[in-house]
C-alpha cells in the first residue's frame, strides 16, 4: 500500500499540513490556516481566541496555543474535544475545491504527518492527523447512499460526489423536468 508522508508545507504534500496557508471559514471567522483554527479553539475566552486567530503565521499561532495554561486560559475539557475540533477544521479546509481534489487524488494511500516530535498527531505516535485526513477523504468520496463515489460531471459542471447509479438517476430526473 502506498504511503504519503508530509510535514513541511512547502514540500510535495505540504498542502496536507495544518501550516499550509489557505483561508478557511468555520462559523463566521476566517482562519489563515487550520493551525490558527485549532490553536484558537483551545482558549477559554473570546479575547484570547481572537488573539490567536490573528497571529501573523501558523508557527506563532501554535506557540500561543501551546502556551495556554490549564486551569487558566485552556478550556477545561480540551483533551476530550481536541480530535473533534481538528476534524471540524479539516472539514472546513477541504471544502476548498482545489484541496478537496488533491485529497481525492491521494487515492487509497495511507497518510502520515511525519512530525519528528508529535506523539499524538504525528506518525511516530498515534498518527491522528493522518487518520483524520483519511476519514475526510472517505467522507468526500462516499455517495449519500453510502456507496463509494467519485466527483461526477455533467456537461463540464461538477455535480458533487455520487456513485454511478445515483449520478445516472439524478441526471435522468433532471433532464425529464420541464423548465
Amino acid at each position: 500500500m502506498e504511503e504519503i508522508n508530509f510535514y513541511f508545507r512547502k514540500k510535495e504534500y505540504g498542502w496536507l499540513s495544518n501550516f499550509y496557508r489557505n483561508c478557511q471559514n468555520v462559523g463566521v471567522v476566517v482562519y489563515q490556516t487550520n493551525e490558527h483554527y485549532y490553536q484558537s479553539q483551545k482558549a477559554k475566552d473570546g479575547v484570547t481566541e481572537m488573539w490567536i486567530v490573528q497571529a501573523p503565521n501558523p508557527y506563532l499561532a501554535m506557540q500561543a496555543g501551546r502556551s495556554l495554561r490549564k486551569d487558566k486560559e485552556l478550556k477545561d475539557n480540551w483533551d476530550d474535544i481536541k480530535v473533534e475540533i481538528m476534524l471540524t477544521g479539516l472539514r472546513a479546509k477541504f471544502k476548498d475545491p482545489e484541496l478537496r481534489d488533491k485529497l481525492i487524488a491521494t487515492g487509497n494511500a495511507v497518510l502520515h504527518e511525519d512530525s519528528p516530535t508529535d506523539m499524538f498527531w504525528g506518525k511516530k505516535g498515534k498518527d491522528m492527523l493522518g487518520k483524520l485526513l483519511m476519514q475526510i477523504r472517505k467522507e468526500i468520496t462516499t455517495c449519500k447512499c453510502g456507496k463509494p463515489g467519485k466527483l461526477q460531471y455533467d456537461n463540464g459542471l461538477s455535480c458533487g460526489v455520487h456513485c454511478d447509479d445515483c449520478f445516472e438517476k439524478m441526471v435522468s430526473d433532471c433532464r425529464r423536468r420541464s423548465w
